[in-house]
């Protein structure tokens, strides 16, 4: 979900209206002041002392899913707020900084566990910041044709994940949610974005310390590493998926582990991992054939960036065009769904034509070169809401066209159905997303 005020990253998708061609970004201003002030900032350097010793902490994750199972849209956390504890699901984001939750006053939060501040001794209702959140999109598989907006203030508690805490962390408590965020299973939103230091506001005058950073300021976790095992677990198929904050588990993954640096001034600009975009294929290994633009000569598709966003649940192109080539090499059967970027066949139809989709992902001056493959086996998404026998296609398309603000480069969204084939590894310390084979057996190129 894009949160478009405050700047927050994508829960579930990254809006395409801010990255219209052609057009003088807003953001410009933002990325030079956020430079600054992040690389001056010492909240991290002044924490306490580090125990050297400690390890990751696993965090089992509940898979919300329809379509019996076979459509998984996000992955929950249990976490406390307050003192005595009260205890919500959130959606762990990959692609936001804050914690978001919704309060006792809430008027439209449905069966949502609400947070009670009177209940807690530890309860500070500074800072106090009226927020307006608007965001782009719901806990579903189809992108969204209307904005929704939640209403919260920015208050302070004791929260906690599986035995770690912090114990002034700033968070949104809303007594509006809207349409997207009440219906969701989730109780709220977990950030566990890519930034040091976050903002409360679009100027960047207010700022926060997120929750990741906010355990190692309060020496609960030596670094800002977390690793994703979303897929079943193969041989560890009993542990079920798992987050692990402050490290990688060895036992959810095989072989080596594939470093790609992000693209360092679009990650800072919108708090989250981008990758760049070297090639895109149908295919995979020796059978791997260029994705080509039927628009320009043939060629293959243009360099781009990706937005890589653990609760966004399907892949998106940068525009129509680019769908439409890609389903025109795999079946004339698959056709747009809706208005909004779906795109589908019967589900016989796409499981008889479903193929592999490879991406060659990282910078061509550091860290690993990567072929990453969203797997046929996740190509079908399940039946299309309230069309039986329709099966939508796991990649939809960016109405009107989405290009990243500083080169203008086509711009993707990878989320949950590539990146649940592997074991992934977010390290906002050193830069750099990891690939590691995991449970569904995917390749790293």
């Amino acid at each position: 979900m894009k949160f478009i005020a405050p700047l927050l990253a994508s829960l579930l998708l990254t809006s395409a209206t801010a990255f219209r061609p052609n057009q003088p970004h807003p953001f410009a201003g933002k990325l030079e002041k956020g430079l600054e002030h992040r690389s001056s900032d010492h909240r991290l350097e002044t924490s306490k002392k580090k125990d050297p010793n400690k390890g990751f902490v696993g965090v089992p994750l509940e898979v919300y899913s329809r379509n019996d199972g076979k459509t998984e849209l996000q992955w929950l956390a249990t976490i406390t707020v307050g003192t005595p504890p009260q205890t919500f699901k959130v959606v762990l984001d990959t692609g936001s900084n804050a914690l978001i939750l919704p309060g006792s006053n809430c008027t439209d939060c449905g069966k949502h566990s609400l947070f009670d501040p009177s209940k807690s001794t530890t309860f500070d209702p500074q800072p106090a910041l009226n927020n307006t959140i608007e965001y782009d999109a719901g806990a579903d598989t189809v992108p969204p044709n209307n904005t929704g907006r939640a209403e919260c203030v920015v208050v302070t508690d004791t929260v906690a994940i599986q035995g770690l805490s912090v114990s002034k962390q700033q968070f949104m408590l809303c007594h509006n949610y809207g349409g997207a965020l009440s219906s969701q299973l989730a109780d709220g939103i977990l950030g566990i974005g890519s930034s040091v230091v976050s903002d409360w506001t679009d100027d960047g005058d207010f700022t926060y310390v997120p929750f990741l950073p906010g355990l190692v300021v309060e020496a609960q976790s030596p670094n800002r590493i977390v690793g994703l095992a979303l897929g079943s677990g193969g041989k560890h198929q009993e542990l079920g998926p798992e987050a692990s904050i402050g490290g990688v588990d060895g036992a959810r993954y095989r072989g080596r582990i594939k470093n790609v640096n992000v693209n360092e001034a679009l990650s800072e600009l919108f708090e989250t991992f981008i990758v760049d975009v070297q090639a895109s294929y149908v295919g995979s290994g020796k059978n791997k054939k260029p994705w080509r633009n039927s628009t320009n000569d043939n060629k293959p598709l243009t360099p781009g960036v990706s937005f890589v966003d653990s609760a966004t649940a399907y892949m998106l192109t940068p525009d129509r065009q680019t769908a439409a080539d890609l389903y025109a090499n795999i079946s004339r059967d698959i056709i747009p769904l809706d208005d909004v970027g779906s795109w589908g066949a019967s589900c016989a139809t796409l499981d008889g034509v479903a193929m592999d989709i490879t991406f060659t992902i990282g910078t061509k001056t550091g860290g690993d070169l990567v072929d990453v493959t969203l797997p046929k086996s996740a190509f079908n998404l399940g039946e299309y809401p309230g069309r039986k026998g329709v099966c939508q296609a796991a990649f939809s398309h960016s109405d009107p066209p989405f290009y990243e603000p500083l080169e203008g480069r086509p711009a993707w969204v990878f989320g949950s159905p590539l990146i649940k084939a592997y074991y992934t590894v977010w390290n906002a310390d050193g830069g750099t997303l990891g690939w590691a084979s995991g449970a569904d057996k995917a390749k790293v190129g």
